[in-house]
């Protein structure tokens, strides 16, 4: 965990070949620009930071450990790579500036003639983008001025009034100086159901944010539909910083004028079923999301907890092609990023958006709180997920209309072989492929987005079929779930599905499993 630097925007280990700065370099003239544009919205009184950039007498202390962190890429808190795409987002320096910060160091962290220095960034005091629609008031939070870091829940549910889409969001922290990151998600009914045929809740990530991040303000038209009432759940993490305080941020939403021209929702590319084993260095597990109709994507928000140490976002189109769309081969927790690209990036109907994430989960991770544990899907900080988030919009068309779950179920079992493939209808349908041997896997749809779940416990003996696992919870987190059945002369498996084994909601139901084969004929 990073406890010195917050936003240095920092991209190269050691000084790019033919970019070594000659003659004098100093703070005044040369360093503080670079640190003005990059790393002030941090690095200043009262932010996160716990130093300040903006004078030379409060910078020049820190200069070998400025060096230190440029040599070992350890800042920025940004790691988003693509040979085809760019970020509207990159706090990333330049190698001109990288070299610059590197000479300053290296030739003795001069302060040179004070009458080159710029004039300082303002950082305005309240709401940057006016008042807001709406306030968000997050429930008041005592950070001690030492101990571990803080993770905490809360769950607000809003009355707009009425149906509105949102078209901005802007974070206000109360202390910046403890304030690290919130993720926000919700569920509600969409504004503008009368218009769609999806026929399900919005909902899925709200916004990210993370210290010295701008509001959030999605394109000109583009907005989230949000009905009268929902439910918003806020996760925060609190970093004691040497003084005790308490924040009470809030969260400004501003809404759309007129007609919405495009949705944007979210896709949450998850697998539950991840299983990562004691002291492995490497672990990686795969899911995806297959397109139904033809989308933009808007931005990508790459989501593990304190294992996490890779993911990379693929898009594999209709004629098998192949583009990676963002590498993230630094994933910290700490820093939970949203990357925008600086155009929307056509995503083909019949597409898939493929997730690679790898954890490490080792004694040689020092942010790993047990490397002897196995861990599963969990939404606790000690446990592990694995989500990409996509931010998407149609490519024709207001509103998403998804496929029917039915659909994309038979659709996604027909990768695999018929006779080891079974679809179970209801009112959460879903599909399995469960071969007798090797790894399976479970679909699950529900409006846009669709699970992709690792099945690594299937037992079969004889006719008899018994699958554990583990399936995602409204609270964003995983139950373990159990499926038994007997196969009949018909083929199909009849018995029950249990959800939540471990929860006090257990949920048990008889089910009838059909062969992929017969659940064509539907």
């Amino acid at each position: 965990m990073c406890k010195l630097f917050v936003c240095f925007a920092l991209v190269v280990a050691t000084m790019p070949a033919g970019m070594a700065v000659e003659g004098a370099v100093t703070y005044s003239r040369d360093a503080a620009p670079v640190f003005f544009e990059h790393c002030a919205m941090c690095h200043r009184p009262g932010a996160v930071a716990p130093m300040s950039l903006l004078t030379y007498e409060e910078a020049r202390p820190w200069a070998k450990s400025i060096a230190k962190a440029v040599r070992e890429k350890n800042m920025p808190p940004w790691s988003g790579e693509s040979e085809h795409h760019q970020w509207q987002n990159d706090i990333s320096l330049s190698d001109e500036e990288t070299a610059t910060l590197l000479a300053w160091v290296e030739k003795g962290a001069q302060q040179g003639d004070p009458k080159d220095l710029p004039a300082a960034p303002v950082f305005p005091e309240g709401w940057r983008l006016g008042e807001p629609d709406y306030v968000l008031s997050l429930k008041k939070i005592d950070v001690p001025a030492a101990g571990d870091d803080m993770f905490t829940k809360e769950t607000i549910n809003v009355d707009f009034g009425g149906a509105n889409w949102v078209k901005a969001i802007e974070v206000m922290p109360g202390d910046r100086r403890v304030t690290h990151h919130f993720q926000m998600t919700y569920s509600g009914g969409s504004g503008g159901a009368e218009k769609s045929t999806a026929g399900v809740s919005l909902g899925g990530i709200l916004a990210v944010w993370t210290a010295g991040m701008p509001p959030i303000v999605f394109p000109e038209g583009v907005g989230r539909p949000i009905g009268p009432k929902a439910r918003i759940l806020i996760d925060a993490h609190y970093h004691p910083f040497g003084e005790a305080v308490s924040d009470e941020t809030k969260v400004g939403l501003y809404f759309g004028k007129g007609e919405m021209k495009k949705e944007v929702s979210t896709l949450a590319i998850a697998n539950t079923g991840i299983r990562i084993p004691p002291g492995a260095p490497n672990h990686s597990e795969v899911c995806f999301n297959l397109l139904d109709r033809d989308m933009e994507i808007l931005a990508f928000s790459p989501h593990m907890h304190l294992r996490g140490k890779s993911m990379r976002y693929d898009l594999i189109r209709p004629d098998g092609s192949r583009e990676t769309l963002l590498d993230v081969p630094k994933y910290n927790y700490n820093w939970q990023w949203q990357y925008y690209p600086t155009k929307p990036i056509p995503a083909p109907a019949g597409s898939r958006i493929e997730v690679t994430a790898a954890w490490d989960n080792s004694a040689g991770n020092v942010s790993n709180p047990d490397p002897a544990q196995e861990i599963i899907y969990r939404g606790d900080t000690l446990h592990e997920m694995l989500v990409g988030f996509v931010e998407v919009i149609p490519a024709e068309g207001v509103y998403h209309q998804p496929a029917p779950a039915t659909e994309k179920i038979k659709t996604l079992l027909a990768r695999h072989p018929a006779e080891d493939t079974y679809m179970v209808n209801g009112f959460l349908p879903f599909g399995m492929y469960v071969p007798k041997t090797g790894e399976g896997c479970m679909y699950a749809v529900q409006g846009l987005n669709m699970f992709v779940v690792t099945l690594d416990n299937i037992q079969w003996d004889g006719d008899r079929l018994k699958v554990v696992t583990e399936l995602p919870t409204p609270e964003a987190s995983a139950t373990t779930s159990i499926f038994e059945g007997v196969r009949g002369a018909d083929g199909k498996l009849s018995g029950t599905f249990q959800y939540g084994v471990d929860s006090p909601r257990s949920m048990k139901i008889n089910v009838v499993a059909v062969p992929m084969a017969a659940a064509t004929g539907d």
